[in-house]
């Protein structure tokens, strides 16, 4: 029998689906030779500064003080996630329960990570078995590129040692630990110095600075008065408009009037006409910048709803991994493209297959491919 911690809910009944035959037990799913459970995103958080150093007080509230900032834990020690007044939630904790009774069943012979196939889902399951398993079981990587049925038993044919990704482990928790000592920090250094709190982290204070930057540029703007000389003749029974690249500054009009009158003063001749047929190519596939930022130009998205979108549709089984900043495809990827091409021609789209390296280029990606359908077609509804 195999456990399989997935990241989320919705991860484990998309596996328990592509198994078949699954029953629902308390906390997890039943399959022929599979039990499959999940966690709830984090269940594990890092402890507090005062966890280490004699521990938080009975009324879980610490006075923040510059006496022991800053902190810098010689080993860093989780627990599990605590809301804001200081207790763990019941159903975080059973459902911690729950993984560890599956974990440490003598029938259980192995245990599968299915985090989301990224660093953080690599050290979410990780971080729960971890703290669940009493002896030691070997541990396997469920990698999806996707959710779709096919995708699911083929990686359950062809698991790999979860050691293969110590490395995104490692990226991971360093990850966690740099947010850590960066925010609760100076956070609480900041705070306490000025009076107000002031939250302060990794990713807000260069988001900050550039709209601060920004908006003093826009705040400190002079507009300045300028002449251009251009032309709007009637050719051949069209417009052509013409621009000068000289420009001039409001004191210099009567420059601006002199070349104008002198290019009045002569009369142009086309010399030579020319014509071809240029070819336009698709643009680039998408990552998720780009998938963002053109869902936020033509249907004025935000980029939380845009996010929860297609976070949404790669649950589901219709797009592929989303959190990636590729816009290419590995070349072992063709016959699946292939096969995505035919299902989507079979709703009226002109696709066709085309073999380039603006497509399949496997020096353009580090962990994960362009965001692309799959197989799964969604109904029309």
């Amino acid at each position: 029998m195999y456990l399989i911690v997935a990241e989320k809910p919705s991860l484990a009944r998309n596996i328990a689906s592509a198994v078949g035959n699954s029953v629902r037990r308390n906390g997890y799913l039943e399959c022929p030779g599979y039990l499959v459970t999940w966690a709830f995103g984090h269940l594990f958080s890092l402890v507090d500064i005062e966890d280490y150093q004699g521990g938080m007080p009975a009324s879980g509230k610490a006075r923040w003080t510059l006496d022991n900032l800053p902190c810098i834990p010689t080993e860093f020690r989780f627990e599990l996630r605590r809301g804001e007044n200081r207790k763990v939630d019941p159903g975080i904790r059973g459902q911690f329960d729950v993984i560890t009774s599956l974990v440490n069943r003598p029938d259980v012979e192995a245990v599968i990570n299915a985090g989301d196939a990224d660093r953080e889902g690599e050290i979410i399951v990780r971080t729960c078995v971890r703290f669940a398993l009493r002896s030691e079981k070997p541990m396997k990587r469920l990698w999806l590129p996707d959710q779709t049925p096919e995708t699911v038993r083929a990686a359950l044919a062809s698991l790999e040692d979860d050691e293969k990704y110590d490395d995104l482990a490692n990226e991971g928790y360093a990850r966690t630990y740099i947010d850590w000592l960066y925010g609760t920090n100076l956070t609480r250094y900041a705070t306490l110095k000025s009076g107000k709190f002031l939250r302060v982290g990794r990713v807000i204070v260069p988001i900050v600075r550039a709209v601060y930057d920004r908006d003093m540029e826009i705040r400190n703007f002079v507009p300045q008065k300028y002449y251009s000389v251009r032309s709007a003749a009637k050719t051949g029974g069209e417009i052509v408009e013409l621009i000068s690249k000289n420009r001039y500054d409001a004191d210099k009009a009567d420059e601006a009037r002199a070349y104008a009158d002198r290019l009045n003063a002569e009369e142009a001749v086309v010399t030579d006409k020319s014509s071809k047929t240029d070819r336009m190519f698709p643009g680039k596939l998408f990552s998720l910048s780009t998938l963002q930022n053109l869902l936020g130009k033509k249907y004025k998205m935000s980029m939380n709803d845009s996010l929860a979108t297609v976070q949404k549709l790669y649950e589901e089984g219709y797009l592929t991994y989303p959190r990636t900043n590729s816009e290419y495809l590995s070349t072992n990827e063709r016959d699946k493209v292939r096969q995505i091409l035919s299902g989507v021609s079979k709703l009226g789209y002109p696709v066709a297959f085309r073999q380039s390296k603006s497509i399949f280029d496997d020096s353009k990606i580090e962990s994960h491919s362009a965001i692309t359908p799959t197989y799964k077609i969604p109904e029309k509804g």
